[in-house]
């Protein structure tokens, strides 16, 4: 009879990580479940994670290097050794080097994130500025907006301490699942919470107010709160005074968008934008809770943000305790990027179109125009691409960038999986999931867990930081600290915290690091804002910057994707958001577990009931998604969580990808954010017995 162990692990399937109990039988994994007897964890885990076994044995898992034998995209491969594939990389990788220069070559970081760090040590090895991830469509813009005000790093909500939480289109239970226990007890805590999202969501339900604005409008409502906040002297005189760059100019702005307009624009009921308004500034310390996307994807995604961003400031909630406040961190470089801002010495891609991302982003280039590089090469060439975790349907109109990478002289893609994206890849290289690796996590409060491997690698699959090291020692490429080997790699990460990487294996709990950076409140009092004043920057200096170059504005102006546009309203009336994070898939990798799969087996455009109603289409009946960009099919689905008029998809299946249907070109015009949020369609339903398109 086997005996059952338990392995103590982490779940990496989709953003977070999430500490684990594997249970292992005869070397494989039988089962798992969220980790118990650990400060982060107690039992629970989500739909993608208990699909788990489904993941690791998928029959698409890719297990031993693999070399094109075909047509690219053909899907024609042969095994390899991975000294064969070592010595392909860099073969080729050299050889463009030499013939383009280093900036021809992109280097690429999609899903995971673990490696990005090594990823990025890579690049600047190689002396290219185009290190990339897939944070070109993701968080970075969020990131842009905040650090376009106040410099430096993200400040979330300081929840212990909280007495007004503000929810703004974060949707926990969904998107972040390890926190849902925590927004639970915010009520036994008499909490008040305020939900702005589009949709009536499970988060939205349990919240005392919720403000269900119309997507993309999520600016005329942080500047009507301003207003009255403003208006009804709620903001924090002293703060403004003393660090405050911008106001008068601000709150000059903000006087137009009166409760009473704001209704108009956002579909929020002027007396809940008061009432909110009030709640926040009034019943403080003050925390507002935010997403990385949905904001930002939209066509005034970072001024949308930076409305939103400010409020903190006037209210004077920035790093106080139960505000948005610097969190305690140890001293740590687990996700510090390398030393080296190539795109400092040479032009990297996306510089040109999106240059305030290159002065407020952290170290990699926007890769949004990717597709573009690549074919419209006489500005700038790019001849090569090492991807790790690339999907291509992260971008608008993914079909354009995958045709794209099949005309590059080499593309290699390190993966789990043998996607669509890597079909067009010249090398296919195997990783391993979490399950199957060692890694170091550094998380909250500065607590350290190490995640042991669980079973051991399928095939001949590898940790991707060591196929990085492979990589680089076959190439020549220097570095200190990826040379010395995968064990010294992690000692590296844990050696400023003052822990050893064999104290961390001894304690499965995890532990806290012994030189931990101690909490401090207002911070700005003893140091100055990482801004050109020196001050939070309701008007920000880097982006005036640009604005006869560009058209930026410095203050978080307004504009109305709904009326600003060159779309025809008339024939695209009803507006498309793409992506609103569903518990069972996570962008397009899932859509291969049969037990996620199975849930919606066709392509969902949730509809309200009034629209049905309208279009003549009934519940369950199959569509057509018509945009100025293409075209989808799918099932309706009744739906009375979000509003009239607006149409939610979600991307990511090769059954009808939504974000086909987003043009490639319909970007944000600062963070190059594409607009999957706020764009135009029109529906049709589809006769089932011809399967003839009757136009509603």
């Amino acid at each position: 009879m086997s005996k059952t162990r338990i392995v103590k692990t982490t779940c990496s399937i989709c953003g977070p990580c999430c500490e684990v109990d594997a249970y292992v039988e005869d070397g494989k994994l039988a089962g798992v479940e969220g980790a118990r007897n650990t400060p982060a964890q107690s039992g629970g885990l989500c739909a993608k994670g208990a699909a788990a076994l489904q993941y690791v044995y998928n029959k698409e898992r890719i297990l031993y290097p693999m070399r094109r034998a075909g047509e690219k995209g053909e899907g024609k491969f042969e095994r390899i050794s991975w000294d064969e594939a070592y010595e392909m990389i860099a073969e080729n990788l050299l050889r463009i080097r030499e013939s383009y220069g280093a900036r021809s070559t992109v280097f690429y970081a999609g899903y995971p994130k673990w490696f990005r760090p090594a990823l990025l040590r890579m690049a600047n090895a190689y002396g290219s500025p185009n290190f990339c991830t897939e944070s070109s469509t993701c968080f970075q813009a969020a990131a842009l907006a905040w650090r376009s005000i106040y410099g430096n790093g993200i400040c979330g909500p300081d929840m212990p301490n909280v007495k007004t939480l503000m929810l703004w289109s974060s949707n926990l239970y969904h998107s972040n699942t390890p926190m849902s226990g925590m927004y639970k007890s915010l009520k036994k805590r008499g909490i008040k919470v305020i939900d702005v999202d589009p949709r009536h969501t499970v988060t939205a339900h349990d919240a005392d107010l919720h403000l269900q604005l119309i997507p993309g409008t999520d600016g005329a409502l942080a500047l009507s709160m301003a207003q009255v906040i403003i208006e009804e002297d709620l903001y924090d005189k002293k703060f403004v005074e003393q660090y405050v760059y911008g106001f008068e100019e601000y709150k000059d702005y903000v006087q137009d968008f009166t409760p009473e307009k704001a209704e108009k624009i956002t579909g929020v009921p002027k007396d809940m934008i008061r009432l909110a308004a009030r709640t926040y500034a009034g019943e403080g310390p003050a925390g507002i809770m935010f997403s990385a996307s949905p904001v930002v994807h939209h066509m005034n995604g970072v001024q949308n943000y930076r409305a939103v961003f400010s409020l903190i400031a006037i209210t004077g909630n920035y790093d106080v305790k139960g505000g948005n406040r610097q969190c305690p961190a140890p001293s740590c470089p687990v996700n510090e990027f390398g030393k080296v801002r190539r795109y400092d010495q040479e032009e990297a891609i996306g510089q040109k179109e999106f240059p305030a991302w290159f002065d407020l982003s952290c170290d990699e280039a926007q890769c949004i125009r990717l597709a573009d590089y690549i074919l419209e090469e006489e500005a700038y060439q790019i001849k090569a691409v090492f991807a790790m975790g690339l999907n291509h349907r992260m971008w608008p109109q993914p079909q354009r960038l995958n045709e794209a990478l099949g005309k590059l002289d080499f593309y290699v893609n390190v993966e789990l999986f043998m996607s669509e994206s890597s079909k067009m890849a010249d090398l296919v290289l195997p990783a391993c999931t979490s399950y199957e690796r060692e890694e170091v996590h550094a998380l909250r409060g500065g607590r350290f867990f190490f995640s042991n491997q669980a079973i051991r690698p399928l095939g001949e699959s590898k940790n991707d930081i060591e196929i990085i090291m492979g990589v680089m020692k076959k190439m020549g490429l220097k570095d200190e600290v990826l040379l010395q080997g995968y064990d010294s790699y992690m000692e590296y990460i844990l050696k400023p915290a003052g822990i050893t990487l064999e104290e961390l294996k001894s304690h499965p709990e995890g532990m806290q690091g012994k030189n931990l950076i101690p909490p401090a409140e207002k911070t700005y009092e003893t140091q100055p804002f990482h801004t050109p004043s020196g001050k939070v920057e309701l008007k920000s200096l880097v982006l005036e910057k640009y604005k006869a170059s560009h058209g930026y504005e410095g203050l978080p102006v307004y504009h109305d994707y709904r009326t600003e546009t060159s779309i025809d309203r008339e024939e695209y009336p009803l507006i498309l958001n793409t992506g609103s994070r569903k518990p069972q898939f996570f962008h397009a990798r899932l859509y291969r577990m049969p037990w996620l799969a199975g849930i919606e087996k066709e392509p969902l455009a949730e509809i309200h009931p009034e629209d049905g109603k309208r279009y003549g289409i009934a519940d369950g009946s199959p569509v057509r998604l018509i945009t100025p960009a293409g075209e989808a099919e799918g099932i309706a689905a009744y739906d009375i969580a979000g509003q009239p008029g607006i149409v939610y998809i979600y991307h990511g299946s090769s059954k009808g990808d939504a974000n086909e249907l987003i043009g490639k070109d319909y970007l944000d015009p600062i963070s190059g954010f594409p607009g999957f949020k706020g764009y135009f369609c029109r529906i049709e339903a589809v006769k089932e017995e011809g399967g003839q398109y009757d136009k509603v």
